[in-house]
């Protein structure tokens, strides 16, 4: 099945997932987004050693945050690579306290090359229908799995209500027009409200993909309301355990310069960028000096994307980042989970991934 089966625990719960390797090839699992221990972060040669054809690996580690999540081998930059072959999905964090909805839905998008265009799959079908009655209120998990690619969707006509990035609870927004922009490996959690007429229908589209027909849509069924009218706004999601501040005062700052993605399996020559006591806040300025957009996913924490003039922060947390061409970002971090980490997509002069040791 592509894509691969849905994980779910909850938050606190240990996952505990046995990789039999029956490829003819190493492998691994990268839990990208979670906040987990350093050894199960499933970066090798970083973490641990490749898994062998024929060999096994038990990942074991408690999930720390609620929130949708993905795994994939570390290969996914590689147009060619085993996540680009479907081996990938979902892991779903569920809060101890789940919020109200009448439905709960994932959604991979993922992209096909049919004529040498970019065209987007939603849970590897080229339209996809949720069928929900009228004036239901759906989450929607949404996961950009294409790598290099960015993703811009439309809600068209209902309102979007924004409630997670990357797995991480965020002041909650309504996107402007129902227009939201995932870069590679990002996810949203939106809530949408099913208040079209019964039998009515509510288009998701991708932004500038070629033809106009929408890749989802939401259908109001023709049964009776579950409500007489729509729901109120929808209060945040729980919190998960995060710094509530950052200390700029002491922070580590560095600024680099983004060459390029990696386009093979990751390398690394073992010699960290930077090295930060655990708790300390970092600063990176990241510029990116070529003419295609470039991404970074940084392991084992979450970050802040700060405001271009001063040290405020935008109100919600990621784990990946697109830069664009000739552009830039600061990026904001409490180092708090120790280990060495990757920081994937910033890459050295010797052409290896870049890395940080939290000590």
């Amino acid at each position: 099945m592509v894509p691969g089966p849905a994980l779910q625990v909850r938050r606190g719960e240990e996952v505990w997932v046995r990789l039999i390797n029956e490829l003819p090839e190493t492998t691994a699992v990268h839990w990208h987004g979670v906040r987990l221990v350093n050894a199960m972060d499933g970066a090798p040669p970083l973490t641990q050693a490749p898994i062998a054809p024929g060999e096994t690996f038990d990942y074991r580690f408690i999930a720390p945050d609620a929130g949708t999540f993905w795994y994939h081998p570390p290969d996914w930059h590689h147009p060619a690579g085993q996540t680009r072959r479907g081996l990938y999905g979902v892991l779903i964090v569920a809060e101890t306290d789940p919020p109200d909805v009448d439905r709960d839905l994932t959604l991979i998008f993922d992209k096909t090359l049919p004529s040498g265009t970019v065209a987007f799959t939603v849970n590897g079908a080229s339209d996809f229908a949720i069928r929900a009655r009228v004036n239901d209120r759906l989450r929607l998990r949404l996961l950009n799995a294409a790598s290099g690619q960015m993703l811009g969707l439309r809600v068209e006509g209902l309102r979007t209500f924004v409630m997670a990035t990357d797995g991480e609870p965020a002041e909650p927004f309504v996107a402007r027009e129902g227009r939201l922009l995932l870069g590679p490996g990002n996810r949203m959690d939106v809530f949408v409200d099913c208040t079209p007429a019964p039998g009515g229908t509510a288009p998701i589209t991708v932004e500038g993909a070629p033809g106009t027909a929408p890749i989802a849509r939401i259908v109001c069924e023709a049964a009776p309301p579950s409500r007489t009218t729509p729901r109120d706004d929808p209060p945040s999601l729980p919190a998960n355990p995060l710094p509530e501040r950052m200390d700029f005062t002491g922070a580590f700052r560095l600024d680099a310069t983004i060459g390029r993605i990696a386009k093979h399996d990751p390398v690394h020559d073992g010699a960290p960028l930077f090295t930060v006591k655990r708790g300390r806040t970092v600063v990176l300025g990241l510029s990116n000096p070529t003419s295609e957009n470039q991404y970074i996913h940084l392991h084992g924490h979450h970050f802040r994307l700060l405001d271009a003039r001063d040290d405020g922060w935008k109100p919600f947390w990621l784990d990946s980042i697109p830069i664009s061409p000739q552009g830039g970002s600061r990026i904001a971090f409490v180092a708090d989970n120790p280990g060495r980490w990757l920081l994937e997509g910033l890459t050295t002069r010797s052409g290896a991934d870049a890395l940080f040791d939290v000590t």
